[in-house]
């Protein structure tokens, strides 16, 4: 066998060793990915559970302070016709 030979052959076993190494290696780092996303699945879920637990008595009370205001809105309307009506009969 000739030099240059023996030198590819050195080389394509290097190569195969290396490849496989890489191979491996991935597999790892694709494998502690998936353990990771799992992870932030879960962080993920339970932001979404505590919004949603923030968000339902907030509205909640959003509602009663929209309907309250309404109210007063509707009661200082009536009593602004009722003054009106008032001020109405005193300039006979």
């Amino acid at each position: 066998m000739e030099i240059l030979q023996v030198i590819l052959i050195i080389s394509l076993i290097l190569l195969c060793v290396t490849l496989t190494a890489l191979s491996i290696y991935s597999f790892f780092v694709l494998k502690d990915l998936k353990d990771t996303l799992g992870d932030a699945k879960v962080i993920i879920k339970t932001g979404r559970r505590l919004t949603t637990s923030l968000i339902v008595p907030i509205s909640a009370f959003m509602g009663i302070a929209g309907g309250l205001s309404k109210g007063l809105k509707a009661v200082k309307s009536i009593s602004n016709i009722f003054e009106d009506e008032d001020e109405g009969e005193e300039e006979l």
